[in-house]
């Protein structure tokens, strides 16, 4: 470095010498005399110009057209001092301009530095416009990134942006709306600014705005009553989605990645995943409720259920809700069952099912709650609280477990008092079980668990580590990497398109409080995090929650009391701030 700098002062003093000097660019009527050898150091323009066949090679004054003298000087400098000094808003641009077209890629990257610090929602479109022109990633997307920050105050600059852009936005994760119902209108706004030639656009828009997000009476009131959606057959398909969605009639799990159905951080919501009841090293039996949320590997408490678990119940998500079925107490079997609503953090219990059970399984076909037992099957409605009676499974099993996976019920399982596996599938429109000759089914396990994820079900054994997955459409079986424990007594859930198992005894049979989660797209399992304590024989599930208070409140004046709390003062007020996201 001593050396570098002292070659720098010495070329620089030579220069000031005018001594050696063997060429003289010229800009705008000023003439600057050079070394060639140090201009095709600092500059890969010059360094083609003078180290080529071209007439600039020997010429002693050579002209440049389309840079200003000022910018030319500063350039110069750098090359003999290697600083770039006193940028201001009336030269950075400038400068910038004239480092890329000679190629000063060291004053372009400074100068693009300093027209990041200076963003602000008055420049910020034009900044990234210019950035993307000229080939400058670090301001384009420092630019970027301060508009999805400060998008409410860009008000009718946004109108202006050409499609692309605009998508760009309303994809991007990190789009700080305070509710979902801001970007509905943000792209509502542009479409308006120009329906005549934008009207048609408006699909591709809200392909990118996160309905399911949107509070129920917001569709209602406003999306599917705003005429360009009501006369937009593509917008309507859309919003039917989001309120199936929102009516728990649609499986997140069951389809392939889509970002409409993660909603943006900036909302406060997440998708957490909650632990349900369980036991500890001394085989207490436990009560607590447990959620974790994987943006910032934190772990919460929910309210706690309000009654002795016991053992053998199930567990299952319906939309951001919980329900917790049957059971027993070593003596009695339970028919009751209690629902955790989310959005006021308590539980209640609701209709009880036609017949006490316990180590059944449950889970969610179309907005319904399934019970499944070896002997019986029934169906729960939440909007009646009403549960009916279902033809039984063909053959009973015992250790079943059950997923719903493109409209069907899929149970697995082993022959009641036999250790051969068999899988049997439920129709819910003929209301009839069939036995699916799917090839050869994984090994027999005492209490296997099964969950779909983007059309697959994943079949994982509390006596081993090995995965199997079974693909409905092709009727075939496959692996994919073994988990990096075993989890006797583990849970499985699926959240945010990853597998997550937690607990359950470990490969030296030791209680263990490890999360793993498993990346279909990397095809590899990780452990994400720790469990409050070691536990077993407990439920998970993923559901929605507002993990952190309102800090907004939209300009309908109407607020949404999401925070984790069981004391309210006024009844009828919190009855009106109802998270509408159930």
């Amino acid at each position: 470095p001593a050396h570098a700098v002292s070659l720098l002062r010495g070329l620089s003093a030579l220069r000031a010498e005018r001594s050696l000097l063997d060429v003289t660019v010229v800009a705008g009527g000023r003439e600057f005399g050079a070394h060639r050898a140090v201009l095709a150091a600092a500059s890969g323009y010059f360094r083609a110009m003078f180290g080529g066949a071209l007439r600039e090679a020997r010429a002693e004054r050579v002209r440049l057209h389309g840079v200003e003298p000022e910018c030319l000087a500063r350039l110069l400098d750098f090359a003999y001092t290697g600083r770039v000094g006193g940028l201001g808003p009336d030269i950075a641009e400038r400068l910038l301009r004239a480092a890329d077209l000679l190629q000063f890629p060291a004053v372009k990257e400074a100068c693009g530095a300093w027209l990041a610090r200076q963003l602000e929602p008055a420049n910020a479109l034009d900044r990234q416009d210019f950035a993307e022109a000229f080939a400058c990633p670090a301001l384009a997307s420092a630019a970027h990134r301060f508009i999805l920050r400060h998008v409410g105050e860009l008000g009718a600059q946004l109108e202006r942006l050409p499609l692309p852009r605009l998508i760009s936005y309303l994809r991007d994760d990190g789009l700080c709306v305070p509710k979902e119902e801001a970007a509905f209108q943000l792209a509502l706004r542009w479409v308006r600014a120009d329906p005549a030639t934008r009207a048609p656009l408006l699909p591709q828009l809200l392909a990118h705005v996160r309905l399911p997000f949107v509070r129920r009476f917001y569709l209602l009131a406003y999306v599917e009553s705003e005429p360009l959606v009501a006369r937009c057959p593509p917008c309507l398909h859309l919003l039917r989605e989001a309120r199936d969605f929102q009516a728990a009639r649609l499986d997140r799990h069951d389809r392939g990645p889509c970002a409409r159905m993660r909603p943006r951080p900036s909302t406060g919501l997440a998708e957490i995943l909650v632990l349900v009841g369980g036991c500890d090293r001394d085989c207490d039996e436990l009560v607590t409720v447990d959620c974790y949320n994987p943006r910032t590997g934190h772990w919460r408490y929910l309210a706690e259920f309000p009654e002795h678990l016991g053992g053998g119940y199930s567990v299952a998500a319906l939309g951001n809700d919980i329900y917790v079925t049957g059971g027993s107490d070593g003596s009695r079997l339970y028919d009751c069952v209690w629902r955790y609503n989310s959005s006021v953090n308590e539980w209640t219990e609701v209709s009880p099912m036609l017949k006490a059970r316990e180590y059944h399984s449950s889970t969610v076909l179309d907005g319904l709650l399934y019970v499944i037992a070896s002997d019986s099957t029934e169906r729960y409605d939440h909007s009646l609280d009403s549960w009916e009676a279902l033809q039984p499974m063909l053959y009973p099993m015992d250790n079943c477990s059950t997923t719903s996976c493109r409209g069907k019920l899929f149970a697995i399982g082993s022959l009641a008092g036999k250790e051969s596996m068999v899988m049997q599938c439920y129709d819910p429109n003929s209301d009839l079980w069939s036995l699916v000759n799917c090839g050869h089914l994984p090994p027999w396990s005492f209490a296997p668990k099964t969950v779909t994820l983007n059309g697959l079900m994943y079949f994982i054994r509390d006596d081993s580590a090995e995965v199997d997955v079974y693909n409905p459409a092709k009727n075939e079986w496959d692996k994919i990497p073994a988990m990096l424990q075993v989890h006797v007594g583990g849970s499985v859930a699926v959240l945010g398109g990853k597998l997550y198992v937690s607990g359950g005894y470990d490969n030296t049979f030791e209680l263990s409080d490890v999360l793993e989660a498993y990346d279909p797209e990397t095809r590899a399992w990780s452990i994400v995090g720790r469990l409050p304590e070691p536990i077993f024989w407990h439920g998970s599930v993923s559901i929605f929650r507002q993990f952190m208070p309102e800090t907004t409140q939209e300009d309908d004046s109407i607020t949404m009391d999401n925070t984790i709390s069981l004391s309210r003062q006024d009844q009828s007020l919190h009855d009106q701030n109802l998270n509408e996201l159930r």
